[in-house]
């Protein structure tokens, strides 16, 4: 909807008879000093906008341990093997400000599960639940916080990984960068953070197939 336009002053509807062109140049400038304004606003605007978003991760629907670029975190190259479609998420970032997490979810790798076609690698999608503080205490200590523009250490074949969303009571929820990208043991003050919460509900998902089952060959009589 428009902006309404400022009431002009009343000395300006007061104007002397003989002076329309000055009243004339009064208005041009009004008008030029309003456009410049609106213009500064919006440039304000979208600078908040910027740094808002440079200052944590962006908040996306609900959280996903199989969005592509979980998987993709996780070790998954190609978004594994789900027939559905996930979403695009946002990437990991600092812990935003002004966000209320209430609880949390944690996308592992380190499973497997077994059907009729093999061996699956699987993740793991662990809902925890209970006193977050100390999570959040431990996610922006600055020991744990990734310094901004480094680039993490190639992670092992073999190393498990983890991927981290934080939910407010709502159902919103952002992924949170973990020192080393989640690759291997995370610290200490990280592990007692989740160890304090309860697991209200834990999921495996298979993704990608490490072992096919082998099928028989008839032999000849």
């Amino acid at each position: 909807m428009a902006a309404s336009r400022p009431r002009a002053p009343r000395s300006a509807l007061r104007r002397p008879p003989g002076r329309a062109a000055l009243g004339g140049l009064g208005a041009l400038a009004l008008a030029v000093a309003l456009a410049a304004c609106a213009g500064g606003e919006g440039s304000s605007s979208s600078t908040d906008a910027a740094e808002r978003a440079s200052a944590g991760a962006a908040v996306s629907a609900g959280a996903d341990c199989l969005a592509p670029q979980v998987l993709d975190a996780l070790g998954f190259a190609g978004g594994g093997a789900s027939s559905t479609a996930h979403p695009d998420v946002p990437d990991a970032g600092p812990v935003p400000d002004g966000f209320s997490a209430v609880s949390a979810v944690l996308c592992t790798t380190g499973e497997t599960l077994t059907d009729a076609a093999g061996r699956w690698a699987a993740v793991t999608a662990t809902r925890l639940e209970g006193d977050v503080r100390p999570l959040l205490t431990a996610l922006t200590a600055s020991s744990t916080v990734p310094a901004a523009g480094t680039t993490p250490t190639p992670c092992a074949a073999d190393a498990e990984r983890a991927d981290l969303w934080l939910v407010d009571a709502l159902g919103a929820a952002v992924r949170v960068a973990l020192p080393s990208a989640g690759c291997g043991p995370l610290p200490v003050s990280l592990s007692e953070g989740l160890d304090a919460l309860d697991a209200v509900d834990v999921e495996h998902y298979p993704v990608e197939l490490v072992g096919p089952r082998a099928t028989g060959t008839p032999t000849g009589s």
